[in-house]
C-alpha cells in the first residue's frame, strides 16, 4: 500500500467553516457528553483488543510530545519512507493495561555491515524482529523488548507508571471505553468546552469538544456523535494553530455493548508542512467483560 500527501487547508480543519449546518438539533451540554461516557466506562471492567497496523514511516515524520509512538521512536530519521504491517494488542481490567506490538524490519543496505548490489547505500542495516511488551498492574509498570530471533538478549525496564497509557495508537479504543480513566482517557477534558453548533461529518450530525490551548501551544479537539452514544469519530491535535494529527475512527454496533471501534486512520504533519496518512489500522478481534488473569500484567 502506498500512501500519497494530501494538500492541507486550514479551513477543512476549522468546523466553523464547514458545510451543511444541522440546525434540526441543540449542541449536547458538557455535562450530558460526560455522564454518557461515564456510564460506559462504568459498564464495561475489562476488554481485549487486537489489530493489525499498515504504516508508512514518511522521511520527515514529526514526534508529538503528548502521545507517544513507540515503534516510530524506534527507528531514528529515515533516508525515505518505509512501509511495515504491525501487529498489536491491548488488554485492560479497570486501571491495569498490558500493550503489545509485533514489528518485522527486513534487512536493507547501508553500506557498511551489507552491500548493495543496486547502489542504494540509504538503508538501516540488519533487519529487526521483535516484540514490545508495556504492562502495568496497577502500581508498577515493566517494558520489555525481545527479539523473535532469539538474538540480542531481551531488553527489560522498570518503570513507576504506565508509560504506554496515551500511547496515540490507542487512543481510539480509550475515547469509546475509557475516556474519563485519569491515566487512560482524555487527560485535560476539565479544559474543553462544547462548540456552539452542529455539523454534518461523513453524513452524521456532529458537535465538537475542544480543548483550549495548554500553556506551550497543544490542544485536541473531539468530533462527537451525540446521537451513537456520543461516540468520538475524530481525534484532532494542533499545535498553535497547526493540525499535527487527524485520526478517523470507524465503528460497529454490537447488540450488547453498542457502538465498538472497528478501525482508525492516522495522518500526521511531517517537516515539510504537508499531511500524510501514515497509519492505518484494522480490529481482526475483541472482546468485552470476560475473566482476565492478573498474570497478564506482570
Amino acid at each position: 500500500m502506498v500512501f500519497l500527501a494530501r494538500s492541507y487547508s486550514p479551513a477543512q480543519d476549522n468546523f466553523g467553516k464547514l458545510p451543511r449546518r444541522d440546525t434540526s438539533k441543540p449542541v449536547a451540554t458538557k455535562a450530558q457528553i460526560i455522564d454518557a461516557w461515564r456510564k460506559r466506562q462504568e459498564a464495561i471492567k475489562t476488554f481485549r483488543f487486537a489489530w493489525t497496523e499498515q504504516q508508512t514511516h514518511c522521511k520527515g515524520w514529526v514526534p508529538i510530545p503528548r502521545f507517544p509512538e513507540r515503534e516510530w521512536l524506534d527507528i531514528p530519521g529515515l533516508f525515505r519512507d518505509r512501509t511495515y504491517t504491525v501487529a498489536k494488542s491491548l488488554t485492560v481490567d479497570g486501571n491495569k493495561m498490558r500493550y503489545t506490538y509485533e514489528i518485522d524490519r527486513k534487512a536493507e543496505p547501508d553500506g557498511a555491515e551489507l552491500k548493495s548490489t543496486t547502489g542504494d547505500n540509504q538503508g538501516l542495516g540488519p533487519g529487526s524482529k521483535y516484540l514490545y511488551v508495556s504492562v502495568f498492574d496497577g502500581n508498577m509498570g515493566k517494558t520489555y523488548l525481545s527479539s523473535l530471533t532469539n538474538s540480542p538478549p531481551a531488553a527489560i525496564n522498570q518503570t513507576l507508571g504506565n508509560v504506554d497509557a496515551q500511547n496515540l495508537d490507542t487512543r481510539a479504543i480509550m475515547m469509546a471505553l475509557r475516556p474519563l480513566d485519569p491515566v487512560m482517557g482524555h487527560l485535560l477534558v476539565d479544559r474543553a468546552l462544547p462548540n456552539e453548533r452542529r455539523r454534518f461529518f461523513n453524513g452524521r450530525s456532529t458537535m465538537i469538544l475542544e480543548e483550549r490551548y495548554d500553556p506551550s501551544g497543544w490542544k485536541t479537539s473531539l468530533w462527537i456523535e451525540p446521537e451513537r452514544n456520543f461516540l468520538v469519530n475524530r481525534y484532532h491535535v494542533f499545535f498553535q494553530a497547526r493540525t499535527m494529527v487527524e485520526m478517523d475512527i470507524d465503528y460497529v454496533e454490537d447488540a450488547r455493548w453498542g457502538w465498538i471501534p472497528s478501525g482508525w486512520r492516522i495522518s500526521q504533519m511531517l517537516d515539510d508542512g504537508s499531511i500524510r496518512l501514515v497509519s492505518e489500522a484494522k480490529v481482526t478481534s475483541y472482546s468485552i467483560n470476560q475473566p482476565i488473569g492478573l498474570e497478564e500484567f506482570r
